[in-house]
């Protein structure tokens, strides 16, 4: 039987005496301003890779923000490619030097970048990241990514950039060529959570009959031995970037268990043209509280 757990969470203040001449724990020598850039795809370009294919319209927009003020002290930008391979390893490459107009719209040649990584292609499963380094007056490079601490300025999140969030990168999964049918994206599918939830079965993946991009899934309230009331979970199918958003919450069953108005919100995912997967975040609720957000996942039978 589900149960809610309401967490509770105290804030403890803890207050530091620092003697004025406390030594910071680096050289403040070492200590180097950057510059932000935005890393956006361009509007009606491509975004994400074919398995295979280095063809395509693909193109980002490099902008400094307004309220980044002064950047006189950089002498350029670089374009950094970062290429997560099939078992999650990640590495990067200098994709173009010296741009130093901004905003800069630039096109990708896959390509070329590719062969910096020493392959010819993209191969399915991949991720390919685009971001900035930016170059300094004195020649100091300020990298937009880097191993050990992953891509730069990603707590800026909360900048406006046009309107929107602050992007530090653009990201492109490499898929597996899609039918154009899009025959995938319905059908018998088999729904599996987490351990922490602990449900799973079948259920059927029903497209909207004017749009095929919008998904709806049956059978959830009978997965977790509920009597439905008909309602059915909306999936939205991105196809340029094959990413998956919710629709509004829905309640499913009238009564679960001690509770009533069992519910679910697809709140963001993707979708796998080569497994034919979904894999959603979503968040299960009842009139009475919350269970929590979990990753779960839609698999095609």
């Amino acid at each position: 039987m589900k149960k809610i757990f309401f967490a509770f969470i105290s804030l403890s203040l803890l207050f530091l005496t620092l003697s004025c001449d406390k030594e910071l724990p680096y050289p403040i020598k070492d200590v180097k301003r950057g510059v932000l850039i935005d890393v956006v795809r361009m509007p009606s370009t491509e975004g994400v890779l074919t398995d295979g294919l280095t063809t395509g319209n693909y193109k980002v927009k490099l902008t400094i923000p307004e309220n980044q003020g002064d950047y006189s002290f950089m002498k350029n930008a670089q374009l950094l490619a970062v290429l997560q391979d099939v078992n999650g390893s990640r590495s990067s490459q200098v994709v173009m030097d010296n741009i130093n107009q901004f905003p800069a719209e630039i096109s990708l040649n896959l390509s070329d970048i590719y062969k910096k990584f020493g392959q010819t292609a993209p191969t399915a499963r991949q991720i390919l990241f685009i971001t900035a380094n930016v170059v300094l007056n004195d020649g100091t490079v300020i990298p937009g990514w880097t191993a050990l601490t992953g891509f730069n300025n990603v707590a800026f999140a909360g900048w406006q950039v046009d309107g929107r969030a602050y992007s530090s990168n653009v990201r492109y999964a490499v898929v597996c060529p899609f039918d154009p049918d899009l025959s995938a994206l319905a059908g018998d599918y088999y729904f599996e959570s987490p351990p922490a939830w602990g449900d799973e079965g079948d259920v059927v993946l029903e497209a909207d009959p004017t749009n095929p991009y919008k998904i709806y899934v049956k059978g959830l309230a009978e997965v977790h031995g509920l009597i439905s009331n008909g309602n059915k979970l909306e999936l939205n199918f991105n196809p340029v970037d094959f990413s998956v958003s919710g629709g509004p919450r829905v309640i499913l069953a009238n009564a679960a268990w001690q509770y009533t108005n069992f519910a679910m919100q697809a709140v963001s995912g993707s979708f796998d043209s080569c497994t034919n997967v979904y894999s959603v975040s979503i968040t299960i609720s009842v009139a009475q509280g919350t269970f929590g957000t979990y990753a779960c996942k839609f698999t095609k039978k």
